[in-house]
């Protein structure tokens, strides 16, 4: 940016000087002002072409805030083993804010996230002892016409209002810290305060005297009357050391957001209110163990782990291990592009048993997974899901889904593609499609086929105040900056090829239910 600044203050010094009158220009000849001339020509040509190079991705040259790809953002995604953007791979997982060791990709700039907001209005910027904070928080106003029917086995479906109602809600409260000791050595750590509402489908069989509205001799599902909980998670921590072998060695013990896909937990780091059923039921989210990353050339980097177990939202899971056996997991990034537009591809995988048994009952899932950004408007993203697990049992499902109890191999696939636009400065459009096969119950509990719409119109409300500088990173491998304050408003459309929705009340037996749900909500996503 300095050089652009420069050459453009030099091209207007000359410009000026060629045009002064003939009086003041006494001491210019003929030569001298053509020379003049051909060398503003030169400067404007390099200035055109450092223009058309497009914001510079981003390598954090310290821990900033815990936050994935946003530290100046909340702790959420403490620059996971996904950093913001994917060349830069030795990135260190959970916010392990990568060091510079590695030579940067072609078209990333370092970037010193120790300025937050309270810095760029001119407050003092809030270290203590050397270590930096950061944080955000998400409230929300939601409506749902019907709720997803998942039986108790298979976890829950999110339920941020009843049915037919409008709910007011803050959902999310974050808060991160990290410092760093050396180019070589950082640490970070993120806590949550989070508010959800999950809701699950139990079993009327036909042999219970309680019917609740059951007809008799037949097996129904009811809704439970589960409230809503308030949580404190330990949502993200990480001690990182780069090793001095060749490129450098990223080694991290830590809780991290696994570098599959585009979609992340925290809101903040996504361009949609709600995740994708690929997301919510087809892959593991998060890690907790060992990861290791390395950058092999501008173009190529890899990551590897070994964690305690699959940690899902769906079934809220504790992190610690529950058998013992661990779960390894990988990912190959590849970015041809990385100037002028971004490019990049990966594919992954993850393997384990799950289960506290004694038949290492594994479940697996490939992942591949994309994003392309042609131009700094227009950003393309999308993933694609394949998983199994061996001797899944499930329970009877009564009506109207009917299915009978099993004990087979479950497997399933998903995609998703993503597209954002921006039509203006301070306004965005994301429209997104998901699709989801449970074809053996093993993941949503109901064999079927799940589709979503998603449009979210985000406003970028930040971007309209004078000289308030921008946070500096961006959503996951891509150029799309996360600003301070961004205001979601999402409709979203779910379809099934079952009869997988009901509005009913809770404990009530469910008699009908809807292949369709609507879904509207308003999010207010704050970064601090």
């Amino acid at each position: 940016m300095r050089a652009v600044v420069t050459i453009a203050i030099l091209a207007s010094a000359l410009a000026v000087t060629l045009t002064r009158s003939p009086a003041q220009a006494q001491g210019v000849n003929g030569t001298e002002a053509q020379a003049l001339r051909e060398e503003i020509r030169r400067l404007n040509e390099r200035l055109d072409r450092l223009e058309q190079t497009g914001p510079p991705r981003v390598i954090p040259a310290a821990p900033a805030a815990p936050v994935t790809p946003a530290p100046p953002v909340a702790p959420a995604a403490a620059v996971t083993p996904v950093a913001p953007v994917t060349p830069a791979a030795p990135v260190a997982p959970a916010g392990a804010i990568t060091a510079q060791v590695p030579p940067p990709t072609p078209g990333e700039k370092e970037a010193d996230f120790r300025e937050n907001i309270l810095q760029v209005i001119g407050l003092p910027r809030p270290e203590l002892g050397g270590a930096r904070f950061t944080g955000f928080f998400v409230g929300s106003a939601n409506f749902n016409s019907h709720i997803q029917i998942v039986p108790e086995f298979a976890g829950g479906a999110q339920a941020l209002s009843e049915p037919g109602s409008l709910n007011f809600r803050f959902d999310k409260f974050g808060l991160g810290v990290s410092k760093t000791f050396a180019d070589w050595l950082w640490a970070s750590v993120a806590v949550e305060i989070e508010r959800h509402r999950d809701t699950h489908s139990h079993l009327i069989d036909s042999t219970t005297d309680n019917r609740r509205g059951c007809p008799l001799d037949i097996a129904c599902e009811r809704f439970g009357a589960e409230d809503a909980t308030t949580e404190a998670t330990l949502d993200k921590f990480n001690l990182t050391v780069v090793a001095p072998i060749g490129n450098g060695l990223a080694v991290s013990l830590a809780r991290f957001d696994l570098p599959f896909g585009f979609e992340r937990h925290d809101e903040i780091l996504n361009l949609t209110a709600t995740t994708s059923e690929v997301f919510q039921f087809g892959r593991p989210q998060k890690g907790t163990g060992v990861n290791f990353a390395y950058q092999f050339a501008p173009w190529l980097d890899a990551q590897a782990w070994v964690v305690n177990r699959w940690e899902n939202e769906t079934t809220h899971d504790p992190f610690d291990d529950n058998n013992r056996d661990k779960s390894y997991g990988g990912r190959i990034g590849f970015t041809p592009i990385a100037r002028d537009g971004v490019l990049n591809f990966g594919i992954g995988a993850f393997w384990g048993p799950e289960r506290d048994d004694v038949t290492r009952n594994k479940r697996w899932v490939i992942d591949v997974d994309a994003v392309w950004q042609p131009t700094r408007r227009l950003l393309l993203a999308g993933e694609f899901v394949y998983g199994g697990e061996d001797n899944v049992s499930t329970r009877e499902v009564g009506r109207p889904v009917l299915r009978a109890a099993s004990v087979e191999e479950g497997n399933w696939l998903g995609v998703y593609v993503l597209g954002y636009y921006e039509l203006a400065k301070w306004l965005g459009l994301t429209a997104r499609y998901g699709y989801f096969n449970d074809m053996d119950a093993s993941r949503t509990g109901v064999e079927q086929e799940l589709h979503s719409l998603t449009l979210t119109p985000i406003f970028h409300l930040s971007r309209l105040i004078p000289n308030l500088n921008p946070t500096g990173v961006f959503f996951t491998r891509s150029q799309v900056p996360i600003d301070w304050v961004n205001v979601k408003l999402e409709y979203r459309l779910n379809y099934s090829t079952r009869n997988a929705f009901s509005n009913s009340a809770p404990n009530a037996a469910i008699l009908d239910g809807s292949h369709t749900s609507h879904q509207v909500q308003l999010q207010v996503n704050v970064n601090f």
